[in-house]
């Protein structure tokens, strides 16, 4: 009797663990990544188990090839399928891979994206409410939804085939970089409208506008000027020019973030970024403390 109810027990626990509930992962480059990082505690078989899912809030897989945590992963990823089964994740990197297509429509804890360097061509995030933080540049975006995001502070779409963007349901939209598309117009709120954020670049040729059309008549940026009459001659005396202009700090900071893999690469990455800059380290640190929303170095 006992070694009948001994059988019937394993057998039980065997069907449990070969039951567990499972989330398909379609591409083995990925899954590679996620084994490597010891989130896929079953191996290369197309799946990761719910309850490994659930343990994983942040997920670096920038570049599989250069990236220094996936030491066993030669093939950079195409899908993302999967992830967005993920319940818990709220920040994703996933730079420098040749992703086509990324759906996060269920994965509303997500915080922070870094999808930089795709083959995107469309990206909607209108179901992330508490998106704070997205770059998607050098993509194939032809349409970028951010919907009523009032938490996102940090846009850098640049370089992509956008022809349209609405950001008048980002509210507190701080930094956005959508230079290099062929955007025509911009649409923002009236109170965007009536006070455009000093970090906020675009194309000369597009235009900010309310839904109803109201354009924004952007002053051009006059040097001052003080000027004195002596002996009918005119002296002025020019405002002196800052050593580095406010849009090339933002766009060093930006490259920062983009290549941050994680805490351990954070003092490599600074001293390339300030010898490629020639910038003094002091210098690159007041930088990211004032400008980077990823990291406060103390």
């Amino acid at each position: 009797m006992k070694t009948i109810t001994f059988f019937c027990s394993l057998i039980l626990l065997t069907s449990a663990i070969f039951s567990q509930e499972t989330i398909r992962i379609p591409d083995i480059g990925l899954e590679e990544c996620l084994v490597n990082l010891k989130i896929d505690s079953n191996g290369l078989n197309g799946n990761i188990t719910i309850s490994d899912a659930e343990y994983v809030t942040n997920l670096n897989v920038d570049n599989p090839i250069t990236n220094k945590d996936l030491p066993n992963v030669y093939s950079k990823i195409k899908d993302l399928t999967g992830l967005e089964s993920f319940p818990n994740l709220r920040r994703l990197d996933c730079y420098a891979n040749e992703i086509k297509k990324l759906d996060l429509s269920q994965s509303s804890s997500i915080s922070f994206l870094n999808c930089s360097e795709n083959k995107i061509e469309r990206l909607d995030v209108s179901n992330n409410p508490k998106l704070t933080y997205v770059s998607c540049d050098s993509n194939r975006l032809t349409s970028l939804i951010l919907g009523e995001n009032t938490n996102l502070e940090s846009l850098y779409a640049s370089y992509n085939k956008l022809t349209f963007l609405d950001v008048s349901g980002c509210p507190n939209l701080k930094s956005m970089d959508v230079t290099g598309n062929n955007i025509k117009t911009i649409v923002v709120s009236e109170e965007q409208l009536a006070n455009i954020p000093e970090g906020w670049y675009k194309d000369e040729k597009t235009i900010y506008a309310t839904s109803d059309g109201t354009i924004v008549k952007e002053k051009k940026v006059e040097q001052q000027q003080t000027t004195t009459q002596t002996n009918s001659t005119n002296v002025v005396a020019e405002k002196p020019i800052e050593k580095y202009t406010e849009s090339f700090k933002q766009l060093v900071i930006s490259e920062y973030e983009k290549n941050v893999l994680n805490e351990a690469y954070l003092q490599k990455i600074q001293k390339e970024l300030a010898q490629k800059y020639k910038l003094e380290s002091t210098e690159l640190t007041e930088w990211i403390q004032q400008y980077s929303k990823l990291h406060k170095v103390k």
